[in-house]
């Protein structure tokens, strides 16, 4: 970076930056200015001197909105994790002003943060409650960007190349903590059961059945389809398609179809009978990683997490 487009950029104030990522995020005028409390013409005329002092433009118009340039989403990326940092900043003053603990900020997909953190968090209260923790639940690729621009403090997740492949090595750290297998489950008496012939293939069989699966590209439908695919099978289009776990788990109780789940997720139900399990081959063991930045502000904090996570979920 020469002296020049450093001395600019450090003239940019945050209120700039934050409308950058605001336009980014909306990629239209007019909702930009209703989430910053400005008027349109405020929010374009702010662009414009931005692009002015950097002499390069930043976003394009299209007919599906604003559409940052390669600049311009170089200047986003780096202006979030700027406002992210100096959020966290502000909030770290606040807790020591008013004598408040450290906000470990926890991020994990819904399945993840419904049947294992409960158990981790216990644990790790064990020997450290003097901290107060945030969950943040969403996507795994939602999840993976808050990892890197310093929203979240740690992500509890599956590691698979297709899942935490495109992470950067070189600034994230991902520790091994155990494997999740996965089964496919129904309700008893489902037609399924009787229909069975075990001395056949059985993905065959299973495959002419009504499924209950979450749409592409989550980590169980691709895992349902390379199955198929494995054993020569076409994909199938589900007869029921839901991203919530809870609703997918409910469905098949209710006798709506088989589901593919961790088996985490269905082990109560497994064990009070409300389903129960169709041995399937080829399903993986899928691994529950723990990933933080290697230049984490409460590296102390995400270790106990990560010890705690390792007593608990490695536990027999």
């Amino acid at each position: 970076m020469t002296q020049s487009t450093y001395r600019i950029i450090s003239a940019l104030r945050m209120r700039q930056f934050e409308l950058l990522c605001v336009l980014a995020e909306t990629a239209n005028m007019r909702q930009a200015a209703e989430r910053l409390h400005l008027s349109t013409a405020a929010v374009s005329k702010s662009l414009g001197e931005i692009e002015h002092q950097l002499g390069m433009t930043l976003f394009v118009r299209h007919a599906r909105g604003l559409v940052p340039t390669a600049a311009g989403s170089t200047l986003v990326h780096r202006a979030r994790a700027l406002l992210s940092e100096v959020a966290l900043l502000a909030d770290d003053l606040r807790d020591e002003r008013e004598g408040r603990h450290e906000v470990l900020r926890i991020g994990a997909p819904p399945f993840v943060a419904w049947t294992m953190l409960p158990g981790v968090l216990s644990e790790m209260r064990k020997d450290d409650a003097g901290h107060s923790l945030q969950i943040i639940e969403g996507r795994l690729a939602d999840m993976q960007q808050r990892l890197i621009n310093h929203e979240i403090d740690v992500l509890l997740t599956m590691n698979t190349p297709s899942e935490l492949g495109q992470l950067d090595s070189e600034r994230i750290v991902i520790q091994p903590i155990c494997d999740e297998h996965w089964l496919v489950v129904c309700r008893p008496g489902h037609p399924a059961l009787a229909e069975l012939d075990v001395s056949q293939p059985v993905w065959p069989q299973l495959r002419k059945q009504d499924w209950i699966l979450p749409p592409r590209p989550t980590q169980s439908r691709m895992m349902f389809e390379q199955c198929l695919l494995d054993h020569g099978l076409a994909p199938i289009a589900p007869a029921i398609e839901s991203t919530n776990a809870i609703t997918n788990l409910n469905l098949a109780c209710a006798g709506h179809g088989l589901t593919l789940m961790a088996q985490r997720t269905v082990q109560a139900n497994l064990d009070d009978g409300s389903l129960v399990r169709i041995d399937a081959p080829g399903l993986p063991a899928i691994p529950i990683v723990l990933a933080h930045k290697i230049d984490t502000l409460r590296r102390e904090t995400v270790q106990r997490f990560y010890e705690a996570a390792l007593r608990r979920l490695t536990r027999k």
